[in-house]
């Protein structure tokens, strides 16, 4: 009986073994997939003008005729419907651990912006809204 034991203990062992064994020709995962954690933030008209410098990289995200009509003063206008929207952004060469201010009309065209630059790499987005909305709370603005 003894026998019958050892040989059923060896035979579970090597069974064991022979299923947590690797496989050289069986692709192990070298790095660990990490979650995009990066928040876009959304700050109210006061808010920003709150924190707001004149060294801070705020972006127009409506059309040029929008822009024109009337824009915060030091705002770069790109047109986040334009097809070369991510090759403009680029071309600008900003620093992605810096934070960017994003507006359009409404807040939608910037909450869209601030995802695309999430997506290139960008850590701190604001999306501020509204040029109405900032003009009223005393941004200034230039036309």
């Amino acid at each position: 009986m003894k026998t019958h034991t050892i040989w059923l203990l060896i035979l579970l062992l090597g069974f064991t073994a022979a299923c947590t064994t690797e496989h050289p020709d069986t692709p192990q995962p070298t790095t660990a997939a990490v979650a995009d954690t990066t928040a876009i933030v959304r700050l109210t008209a006061e808010k920003f003008l709150a924190r707001y410098t004149p060294e801070a990289v705020v972006i127009d995200v409506r059309t040029p005729e929008e822009f024109a009509q009337g824009h915060l003063k030091g705002a770069l206008n790109i047109d986040v419907q334009a097809p070369d929207f991510r090759e403009q952004i680029q071309a600008l060469g900003l620093d992605p651990d810096r934070p960017v201010y994003l507006y359009c009309r409404s807040g939608r065209r910037s909450q869209r912006a601030a995802e695309i630059l999430r997506e290139m790499g960008f850590r701190e987005l604001y999306n501020i809204g509204g040029f109405e909305d900032l003009a009223r709370a005393g941004a200034e603005v230039a036309r």
